[in-house]
């Protein structure tokens, strides 16, 4: 890549480890009422996009989580400390890899779908190489989640970029899908070494 790029990157399953179902079944165990786990899941799941985008409050969030779910009892603090557990802890080698493209004078963006109870955790804990970065785009900050039109364009914009520019680089299908109608290059992360394999060609 002798070229100056523009990369825009998702976090979780890409710079940040994330647990798959072992996270939603921590909040299933906190909750203590399995014969519910289904709705449960079902609430936790539909309410979500909301709570990321910081349109709802964690309190209100586990509150309708409850009421959906007909739950009988809720320690929101206690769940919400199973729900965050751990989900703070990068992937070393991805952000080393980040981190050496940014040193070859590419620009790099984050955009992230993050509640704010989380998002405090996962700035106290990789503020160290967040902050060498060129923009930090947090959906709880701007009110707008993934696969949302208005994430993308608020995360442009704190990059100076306009989308033909922009490579993202997310996990998630509907992200890439979303990220291409709004006319950004994108690549479905599987892994690093498929990624340097497409960021070569």
């Amino acid at each position: 890549m002798s070229m100056t790029r523009i990369f825009l990157f998702d976090l979780y399953g890409v710079l940040i480890k994330e647990h798959g179902s072992a996270q939603f079944e921590r909040v299933a165990r906190a909750v203590g009422e399995p014969s519910k786990n289904d709705k449960l899941r079902a609430a936790y799941e539909s309410l979500r996009l909301d709570l990321d985008a910081g349109r709802v409050h964690e309190l209100n969030y586990w509150n309708q989580v409850k009421l959906l779910a007909g739950l009988e009892y809720l320690d929101i603090q206690e769940v919400i400390a199973a729900d965050y557990k751990g989900l703070y802890e990068c992937d070393q080698d991805m952000v080393d890899y980040v981190l050496s493209l940014k040193s070859e004078g590419h620009r790099i963006g984050i955009l992230s779908n993050v509640p704010e109870g989380l998002a405090k955790l996962v700035r106290e804990h990789n503020s160290e190489w967040l902050d060498q970065l060129d923009a930090v785009t947090l959906s709880c900050d701007i009110g707008a989640a993934k696969p949302e039109s208005q994430a993308f364009h608020i995360a442009l914009e704190a990059l100076g970029a306009d989308p033909a520019d922009v490579t993202f680089i997310d996990d998630r299908l509907r992200n890439i899908e979303a990220a291409r109608e709004e006319g950004l290059h994108a690549i479905h992360f599987t892994g690093l070494a498929a990624l340097k394999e497409s960021l070569q060609k």
